[in-house]
């Protein structure tokens, strides 16, 4: 199934996102995980905290409170947790599905994806957090940001593999090459087609802002572009641009070409190999690779 299949859950707490300050994409995981690899229907909260925690109940709380919120379960009862929308994207990473869940978000509860959206559409490469924090209280000024809720939301975003940093004052602005390639994959696969505009578009629907100009001709973002270019480079992506397209989408020019050809069409050519680590989640890029 697809998007089209989304749940919202039933009496989800109202809590805004971002105040789920100790909340990390690594234990969201394991708790995804556990889920996922239980019996189907209902799992007892008991059972994730004898597999999972030491005795830290209220942070186990809170990480099923995030993912009530977005959508990843319901709670029939205190004690029970029982999984929803498992079969929206069903073959996606963990790291993809969050990001699709924090995308399907309504206002006021779409803050933190609209986050990802400002600071895609005001800096090209890179943003200092503190620069972030002004922009978000003047466009997305439902929610009260600060250093503290900044850090939350790029922790959160980093763990999916949306973005970096080079120190909690720089982000940087390009998603794992990882992501990107299953995005495409996803998008190719789902659709059947290997339109890029279309592609493009449905990244922004499902999942992540990736065009940094919208009026007229797209303009792919520019740390989004870095990363396609990796890909290219691999050999995993082949674009190409048609003569006299229509729906076409630029790349930002670059220092030595005033303009980059447009794209119209796409198609994955290879898969990354196992032991290439830029290619891995945040999450899995130290992890050995078996065999």
């Amino acid at each position: 199934m697809t998007a089209d299949h989304y749940h919202y859950a039933d009496g989800k707490p109202d809590a805004q996102l971002v105040n789920y300050n100790t909340v990390r994409v690594a234990e969201l995981k394991a708790i995804y995980r556990a889920l996922d690899n239980a019996v189907s229907g209902p799992v007892n909260v008991s059972t994730l905290r004898d597999n999972l925690t030491h005795g830290d109940d209220d942070h186990l709380e809170q990480c099923l409170k995030f993912l009530y919120a977005l959508d990843f379960i319901e709670r029939p009862e205190s004690r029970l947790v029982d999984p929803i929308n498992e079969d929206v994207f069903p073959s996606l990473s963990f790291e993809a599905t969050l990001l699709h869940h924090i995308k399907q978000q309504d206002n006021p509860q779409d803050h933190l994806a609209r986050a990802q959206d400002v600071a895609f559409e005001k800096a090209p490469r890179t943003l200092e957090r503190d620069l972030l924090v002004t922009y978000l209280k003047r466009d997305v000024d439902y929610i009260n940001w600060n250093v503290t809720k900044v850090n939350m939301w790029y922790r959160l975003y980093e763990g999916i593999g949306v973005l970096g940093y080079i120190d909690s004052r720089e982000l940087v602005l390009s998603p794992v090459p990882g992501l990107l390639y299953e995005l495409l994959k996803t998008f190719q696969e789902t659709e059947k087609s290997s339109d890029f505009g279309e592609a493009v578009t449905w990244l922004e629907r499902h999942f992540m802002t990736v065009l940094s100009d919208r009026p007229g001709t797209p303009r792919l973002h520019q740390g989004v572009t870095d990363t396609l270019q990796n890909l290219v480079d691999d050999g995993l992506v082949e674009v190409r641009g048609m003569a006299d397209a229509q729906n076409e989408v630029e790349l930002p020019a670059t220092h030595s070409r005033r303009r980059e050809p447009a794209i119209k069409e796409f198609d994955i050519t290879g898969t990354p190999a196992a032991d290439r680590r830029s290619y891995r989640y945040p999450l899995d890029q130290f992890t050995e690779v078996s065999g």
